[in-house]
């Protein structure tokens, strides 16, 4: 990756974070703080603790918008097989594992889920479980803040092509995006006056400690700066 363009990456998120609008991920902070205060895989009534983990006051979009509603299908699986789902998170948030393998493992976990829901419910017409690699990717990131850092399969692309990294592959690479994520976490956490711009944004409602979500808000900078010249 080329160093010059990374650091003019970081100067672009740095000019967004002094605009006057500069709230438009800020959802995703308050969506982790709901994850971060709520979790907790071995809950007794896992339906209810996984409902208020997946909260937020401005937005749903990040699990409910126009054909797209992974948390009410996880809502259903888990009305029907709870102790599998309770399964599936345990695999996908142990970290001692290939995070690639985790994440197509929870899909397939769901591809299962999806299966056994249907037996049961016949007359139902759920034919998907909505669970991409970006909402499993959510889960994950907001398991980890500090590790993970929120996905956007496109903007993730654009950003390798916009720092000119090699071999950019077509699907999703995890792992990838991981190390990416640990080397920008570096460099955005060595800027004080991005740390302070960020501090300043926030309220109660919002994540306050250290974490990967400001890799993800400047990926989508440079992403939607490129829609529109």
């Amino acid at each position: 990756m080329n160093l010059k363009k990374i650091e003019e990456g970081i100067s672009n998120y740095a000019t967004f974070l002094l605009k006057e609008k500069n709230d438009t991920y800020l959802f995703a902070w308050e969506s982790l703080k709901y994850f971060q205060e709520n979790w907790d895989t071995e809950a007794p009534d896992l339906l209810t603790m996984y409902s208020r983990s997946l909260n937020n006051s401005t937005t749903r979009r990040q699990w409910k918008r126009e054909d797209y509603f992974p948390k009410e299908m996880m809502e259903k699986f888990i009305q029907t097989e709870p102790e599998y789902v309770r399964l599936a998170f345990r695999d996908l948030f142990n970290d001692n594992k290939d995070i690639n393998s985790r994440v197509d493992r929870f899909i397939f976990y769901c591809d299962e889920l999806l299966k056994i829901y249907k037996e049961k419910n016949p007359i139902g017409k759920e034919n998907d479980h909505y669970h991409n690699h970006e909402m499993v990717m959510f889960y994950l990131s907001s398991r980890f803040p500090e590790k993970y850092a929120l996905y956007h399969a496109h903007s993730f692309r654009y950003f390798l092509e916009y720092v000119g990294a090699k071999n950019v592959v077509a699907g999703h690479d995890l792992e990838r995006y991981a190390k990416i994520t640990k080397t920008l976490h570096a460099f955005l956490q060595r800027n004080d006056s991005i740390q302070t711009s960020i501090k300043k944004r926030l309220e109660e409602k919002h994540f306050q400690e250290k974490n990967s979500l400001p890799i993800y808000e400047m990926m989508m900078v440079l992403f939607k700066k490129s829609k529109i010249i």
